[in-house]
């Protein structure tokens, strides 16, 4: 394949091959190479369905060639190829020696691949100069109208028979040239013939012929192709002949560039970028007139939040003389749609003098994936809220812009059941309009909340919805005459030109217990039922996520009242028995809205003096950790109560029973007992694999106190545990802690003990509650766990 064909094929933006008639590939475009992965010189020859390169099943890919051999294929094929693309496959049938003529396209831009394929058969067909092809017998095998159109005659009437028994002496002329191209090989270019046509007897004609070989992959000769232009008006001058010569050449530059550019709208723009020629197709689409149209008013019709980007990409493309592709709202009609803006610049030696470009409504696939990009925003939005009334606003503040102007969550009286002819009340609303629009009645502070309650009579969208529990899409809201609610928002929906809304309830227990308001106003496309359906999972996810909220709130009001049943108050100094201790308490959840998990604290007189401590770690942070924290700090102190036996001793018995009564789950504990011995304090303790204590004295020193870490609870509850002491001086501060306080997921320098130590350190000298605050507020850990810290001072 030589010549213009040869250019046109390789610059096409979809990858070309061709079939002999038993299938072996015959040509394989560099386009084709590059989406596929697979290099011509080792696909050239295969047969493509019986080779495990098939880019298709053999089964799909045989039924696409048969179905070829018979005519066009309008559906494409899927295909999968080692590039990772998923391509779309063409197949048509071929002439002469080629069996089948087909396309490869990457499925991401199908309306283009598509369109591009159809433009190639349309510049065969449609070309301003003649095309034909010839087998080495030099019968017609395939022509377009251009050629007919030049003498007269019939496509039939010449296919299948040689151009001498056609044309007479002109075709033994035109035949000597062609067999003379297929004996050597050699194309034959820019020859001038006159003659007589169709059986010799046509009128004189002037012809200006290229003739070129068409070879296999082998470099054997299929047969030849002429190229035809008729230039019998122009013989009577050079001059002439030289300026239609040049009109053809950018006609076809023309078509080469639309290849590369299909789409709906097309335009042709000077090389500053600016634009001469009129395109009717473009004002089809804007409404502009061709005054509004010409020079640099077409940007005019782009959306005046696009229109600064539009520019700017324009001038930057020209600039460079790159191809231009930029994605922008355009007018149409009442209102705008999105289009994709492509252009191919067009080339006389090397220099840029002008562009091809096309504009490709892409508005209802830009939609689809921005209610796709508005519904995942929003379920994230009510997903991370955790009471109902939060989850609600997190949607309107999710919507607003991106979605609607406006969005009102009304929050409805639950207590009636709704009935035909009864209004729908509430005792609040929450408001969010979109930046630049005047303040909203009826709101706060114009665009928050409501602080009245609300009534809405039976005809209302809000209240139909509320009764049948179904959606609402409403056009042309301000046309009626029952949908405001008050005179003031209904000439506030006039000025914002609002042109339609959506409704939509919100139920939680059966019953409804918000409505939704979605409005479109100003040039915000109206509201469709594609929208509708956008709206109907919205307020399904918002459902989900109240009924989650309230049952989260029941958990939650469960939860509370059983920490604060536990988690007491530490003794004051006066009730402690041992003078000259002071203790204090911090507890913080790992999660804030449960305020509850699984570690806990517990400071206790026992009956013979002593003060016992207890800090442990149930595993997990939710309400059966907290039960099983509170199982195990209830039994800790019955054992601990009634007997005077070793620390050690009371968390074997608390290992066993736990065990046994299948109570405990995987949990860290400290438990220990101050008590007096030789005039001063003394603290015994043993550990069940929890974080050893500190020791500030009273100089500001910090230490871990050392001492065995026995295995933690519910592992082995018969293991012999073991005792520590330590005496506890003047001055110093004990304090115990959770890992909350000081674990971090990242510390392979193991930095976190350092950490904890010099954060001891610098609150030394603070009092015992602000050194509580101190170490909770600076704490190096980022598990976002559970904190408690326990500590108990010596004051003399």
């Amino acid at each position: 394949m030589n010549g213009l064909a040869a250019s046109v094929v390789e610059q096409l933006p979809l990858g070309l091959f061709a079939l002999d008639p038993a299938g072996r590939v015959l040509l394989w475009s560099t386009e084709a190479a590059r989406l596929t992965g697979w290099p011509a010189d080792e696909v050239l020859g295969e047969i493509p369905f019986d080779h495990d390169r098939t880019p298709v099943d053999r089964a799909g890919a045989q039924a696409l060639f048969d179905a070829a051999r018979a005519g066009r294929v309008s559906v494409p094929l899927p295909a999968n190829v080692p590039t990772g693309r998923t391509l779309f496959v063409h197949a048509g049938p071929g002439t002469g020696g080629v069996g089948i003529v087909g396309a490869l396209q990457d499925a991401s831009d199908a309306r283009a691949g598509t369109e591009a394929f159809s433009l190639l058969d349309a510049l065969w067909q449609n070309a301003p100069v003649g095309l034909a092809y010839f087998d080495t017998d030099l019968r017609y095998r395939r022509l377009n109208t251009a050629i007919t159109a030049m003498d007269g005659g019939t496509e039939d009437g010449r296919n299948g028979r040689t151009v001498e028994e056609l044309h007479g002496e002109t075709g033994v002329r035109i035949g000597e040239v062609m067999r003379e191209v297929i004996a050597t090989g050699v194309p034959r270019t820019d020859w001038p013939l006159t003659g007589r046509l169709w059986q010799g007897h046509g009128p004189e004609q002037s012809w200006m012929i290229n003739c070129y070989p068409v070879r296999d992959r082998n470099g054997s000769i299929l047969g030849v192709g002429l190229v035809v232009l008729d230039v019998t008006q122009s013989e009577q001058s050079r001059r002439e002949l030289a300026a239609l010569a040049a009109a053809r050449e950018q006609v076809l530059r023309r078509y080469r560039s639309l290849v590369d550019a299909t789409a709906s709208a097309v335009w042709i723009r000077e090389s500053d970028g600016s634009a001469r020629e009129d395109s009717p197709s473009f004002r089809a689409v804007s409404g502009q007139s061709r005054e509004e149209y010409l020079g640099w008013g077409f940007l005019d019709a782009v959306h005046p939040a696009d229109r600064a980007g539009k520019r700017a990409a324009w001038a930057a493309a020209v600039a460079r003389g790159a191809d231009f592709e930029h994605v922008h709202r355009l007018r149409a009609g009442r209102g705008w749609r999105w289009y994709r803006s492509r252009a191919v610049p067009v080339l006389e030696d090397g220099v840029v003098v002008e562009w091809v470009g096309t504009e490709t409504d892409i508005d209802d696939e830009w939609r689809s994936r921005h209610r796709l990009d508005v519904l995942a925003g929003a379920t994230l939005a009510v997903n991370t809220a955790l009471d109902p009334e939060t989850e609600l606003l997190a949607l309107a503040d999710a919507v607003v812009p991106e979605f609607a102007d406006l969005c009102r969550v009304y929050l409805v009286d639950d207590t009636e059941a709704p009935a035909p002819g009864r209004p729908v009340r509430g005792r609040r609303w929450v408001t969010r309009a979109a930046p630049g629009l005047p303040p909203v009645p009826g709101a706060a502070d114009g665009t928050t909340d409501g602080a009245a309650r609300f009534v809405f009579g039976p005809d209302h969208p809000l209240a139909r919805a509320v009764r049948t529990r179904r959606p609402e899409l409403e056009l042309d809201p301000i046309e009626t005459d029952h949908w405001a609610g008050t005179p003031e928002m209904f000439e506030w929906a006039r000025a914002v030109g609002m042109n339609s809304r959506l409704v939509a309830p919100v139920l939680s227990g059966g019953r409804v217990t918000a409505g939704l308001l979605f409005a479109s106003c100003g040039d915000r496309p109206e509201y469709t039922p594609d929208d509708l359906a956008l709206v109907t999972e919205l307020a399904a996810r918002a459902s989900a996520a109240v009924e989650h909220g309230r049952r989260f709130q029941q958990t939650r009001q469960v939860s509370l009242a059983l920490q604060e049943s536990m988690l007491t108050e530490p003794p004051a100094m006066a009730d402690i028995g041992i003078g000259g201790l002071e203790v204090a308490c911090r507890y913080r959840p790992a999660a804030a809205e449960l305020e509850v998990g699984g570690d806990w604290y517990d400071v206790f007189r026992l009956p013979f003096g002593d003060l016992a401590l207890a800090v442990g770690d149930v595993a997990g942070h939710d309400l059966a950790a907290a039960a099983t924290m509170g199982q195990l700090r209830s039994m800790l102190r019955a054992l601990a109560y009634d007997t005077d036996g070793a620390p050690s001793d009371v968390l074997r018995r608390l290992d066993r029973v736990a065990s046994r009564l299948d109570v405990t789950r995987f949990t860290t504990l400290v438990h220990g007992r101050i008590l007096v011995r030789g005039g001063g304090m003394v603290f015994r303790w043993s550990n069940a694999g929890h974080p050893v204590p500190l020791l500030i004295d009273a100089d500001g020193a910090v230490e871990h106190i050392g001492g065995a870490v026995d295995v933690v609870l519910g592992v082995d509850p018969e293991r012999l545990r073991h005792d520590q002491e330590v005496p506890l001086p003047p001055g110093s501060t004990l304090v115990l802690y959770t890992d909350g306080l000081a674990e971090r997921r990242d510390d392979p320098d193991d930095c976190a003990d350092r950490a904890l130590l010099a954060l001891a350190r610098s609150g030394a000298a603070l009092g015992l509650e602000e050194l509580c605050d101190h170490l909770v507020a600076g704490t190096p850990a980022d598990t976002g766990d559970d904190i408690v810290v326990l500590a108990v001072r010596c004051t003399s």
